[in-house]
């Protein structure tokens, strides 16, 4: 009963019956491993099923003053320490009315972060208006008026339901405002909810709502710098573009491109983020999804696009003026870093680092040696060794300073968990778990977008205009320029050997027509700037880890090696996943290695534009036309039959594996090679 009753302790006493029991001497001797068991509150004890629900117990231990009874004829020393332990349950799974019913229960429980969860992640299952019409339901009210509610009844009695549901309320609207923009009839209903309550006042809460009212639709989107800054068509003089824009110091170009970016991350909703809602942008009937996503994906192209045209845009240009360019944007990205915009970081050295530029040998050999340093630290923030560790890592510190993140890592992590964990569990309940683990991801974007309010900085509407009025250059012509500038060579040994995982950008995640792009010659510029395409799914997955295009090959003469052929690194999805809390959620798989008779491969479209990448999750049941037919669906295009296809795992140095049509895809594909897949039309013999 005295001090931890786990522990194990060597005593010295001197004992002095006037003052009780006197300790001099304290020896732990219990090991770290017992000692790690004893220190966690938390215990779990399993689960406990119900009508519509499943629930995690576990068993907390909570430290209290003194222990209930009189168990004691003394009053007890200073020292002493007694625990008891508590049951704590949490719901891991149930129906759409069971969680939104959880809300009122857990509004001030012990679950602290299922409201939060729940507010955040929702829209991947249900829409705003339809958790309304459950959390208003009067009939909870009257289950309420029946019968008391005893000691932790889900449903306490009508008052108490009403003060709840109007905490509920007032939490959503204030951390989720932008979702009853999209949905002005909920705002009717809260109000006509409120105003039928006459018992207590609710002037707080009604102008709350009343301002999401008046604010509607007005600023609901990001702010349109281009409206300020971008003049009438003809009045900008392209053929100035270099100098227009690099004319500027680069911390002056710098700070105006962190402004566009904090604009566009402080509007973003995190909840276009979710894998469930993200990877369906390509579909034509979700043409509209996510649209703050979509904005920060095309301000992402607009720079590294600026970036790309202003080293290639003049053929005339001499390598040491063409240098000058390249230190130029190697020192603002350097600002950028500075300035911890890690968005307009990424674009700028993507740009650097693509095909068109990273082969101009004679340009790159005329850089100095300081600004190469400084070119390859930045560039090993977002090496993606150990999950991206490095540029995880400075994220975390520095919490209380203003930064803007490369959202592609948080779409790869979202992504491979909505690709890893089903939505749904035995019962056709909802995953709650699933949901769980995106917010721990979720909140990371939270919270930092809460320290964008650090920034201060002030328009410079000049260097905007030149920024947005910007020549751009679609990957054709770039890489055209580029051979003309320097005709095609047997290695590039002057260029910088980055690791050429960073060359496909952010701007593959989109089709030309969804980008922010100014048109020259009347045509629509491609969104991919100079780099290779290589249109992704799935959060980024190729993005952050891809393997050399195979477009490349139908690329003819102007096929050139860009580094000598080498053994390919492992390219390694997010690894980091938490593990489970309980049986719904499963061992996660991840890319590039098979956990628990699973793995998530990626699979693409032979001869298509670029490489459109899907992650697929494979079990060691499936054979290959299962495979085929998850990726068609995958790749929207169903119409097609899988037995018109193969699937062909793409190995190093340009070797192949055909998956024969009866084997088991797990199995049969080679694990010490990337999961790379593609899918290829058979060859009709006539």
């Amino acid at each position: 009963m005295f001090g931890d009753p786990g522990s194990r302790s060597s005593l010295s006493l001197d004992l002095d019956m006037s003052w009780g029991i006197v300790l001099q001497a304290y020896r732990c001797i219990t090991n770290d491993d017992e000692a790690s068991r004893y220190k966690n509150p938390l215990q779990e004890w399993g689960e406990e099923v119900e009508d519509g629900a499943i629930y995690g117990v576990t068993l907390r231990r909570v430290r209290t003053e003194r222990p209930c009874g009189d168990l004691l004829d003394v009053a007890p020393s200073p020292g002493y320490v007694h625990y008891k332990t508590c049951k704590v349950r949490s719901l891991r799974a149930g129906t759409l009315d069971k969680l939104v019913e959880n809300l009122l229960v857990e509004y001030q429980g012990s679950d602290h972060g299922y409201v939060p969860t729940f507010l955040s992640t929702y829209r991947a299952f249900t829409s705003p208006g339809k958790v309304l019409e459950i959390l208003l339901d009067r009939r909870l009210e009257k289950v309420g008026d029946k019968e008391p509610a005893s000691p932790g009844s889900p449903v306490p009695d009508a008052p108490s339901v009403q003060r709840v549901v109007r905490g509920v309320l007032q939490t959503w609207l204030e951390r989720h405002p932008q979702d009853f923009c999209d949905s002005p009839q909920c705002l009717r209903l809260i109000s006509f909810y409120l105003t039928q309550d006459s018992r207590e006042n609710h002037s707080q809460l009604l102008r709350l709502v009343k301002s999401l009212e008046e604010e509607g639709e007005d600023n609901s989107s990001p702010k349109d710098w281009t409206s300020i800054t971008r003049p009438a068509e003809g009045d900008c003089d392209t053929s100035a573009d270099t100098t227009c824009l690099l004319s500027y110091p680069p911390q002056d170009v710098a700070e105006q491109l962190t402004l566009i970016d904090v604009d566009l991350f402080q509007k973003l909703q995190s909840c276009h983020c979710l894998g469930s809602i993200w990877s369906q942008r390509d579909k034509k009937e979700s043409r509209h999804v996510a649209p703050s996503v979509r904005a920060t994906v095309a301000q992402f192209n607009a720079v590294a696009a600026c970036v790309t045209a202003s080293v290639l845009s003049d053929i005339q240009m001499k390598p040491q003026m063409r240098t000058r360019v390249l230190e130029k944007w190697i020192s603002i990205a350097q600002y950028c870093r500075f300035l911890r915009n890690f968005s307009s970081l990424r674009a700028i050295l993507s740009a650097l680092q693509s095909n068109s530029i990273y082969r101009l040998k004679r340009t790159w050999a005329a850089v100095s040696r300081d600004n190469l340093n400084v070119f390859h630290k930045l560039s090993a923030i977002f090496s993606d060794e150990n999950n991206h560790e490095m540029s995880r890592e400075i994220l975390t510190k520095r919490p209380a300073q203003g930064t803007v993140p490369y959202l592609g890592t948080f779409l790869t992590d979202l992504v491979m968990l909505d690709t890893a964990l089903p939505d749904t569990v035995e019962g056709g309940l909802i995953n709650f778990e699933k949901r769980r683990k995106e917010y721990e991801v979720l909140s990371k974007i939270q919270k930092l977008q809460l320290t964008c309010r650090h920034y201060v900085l002030t328009p410079k509407p000049e260097i905007l205009q030149a920024f947005y009025t910007h020549r751009q250059l679609t990957e054709e012509q770039s890489y055209r320029i580029s051979r003309t500038i320097e005709p095609p060579a047997d290695s590039c040994p002057n260029s910088p050997r980055i690791r050429r995982k960073l060359t496909k950008r952010f701007s593959s995640l989109l089709l030309g027509s969804e980008v922010f792009s100014p048109k020259m010659n009347g045509d629509r510029v491609s969104p991919s700037g100079s780099c290779s395409s290589c249109e992704i799914d799935e959060g980024l997955i190729a993005a952050l880890c891809p393997p050399e295009p195979p477009a490349a090959k139908d690329r003819g003469s102007m096929a050139e090696p860009l580094t000598p052929p080498s053994t390919p690194v492992r390219e390694d999805a997010p690894r980091c996943m938490l593990s489970p809390r309980s049986p719904v959620s499963p061992s996660l798989p991840v890319y590039n290695q098979q956990i628990a008779d699973l793995c998530i491969i990626r699979v693409s479209m032979e001869n298509t534009h670029g490489n459109l990448y899907k992650s697929i999750l494979l079990t060691s049941q499936d054979k290959s036309r299962i495979v085929i037919q998850k990726a068609l669906h995958k790749h929207n295009i169903e119409s097609c039959k899988p037995d018109d296809f193969q699937l062909v795992q793409l190995l190093s140095e340009g070797r192949e594996l055909t998956i024969p049509d009866t084997a088991n895809v797990y199995y049969a594909m080679n694990t010490s090679a990337n999961f790379d897949f593609v899918l290829r039309r058979r060859v009709k013999i006539s």
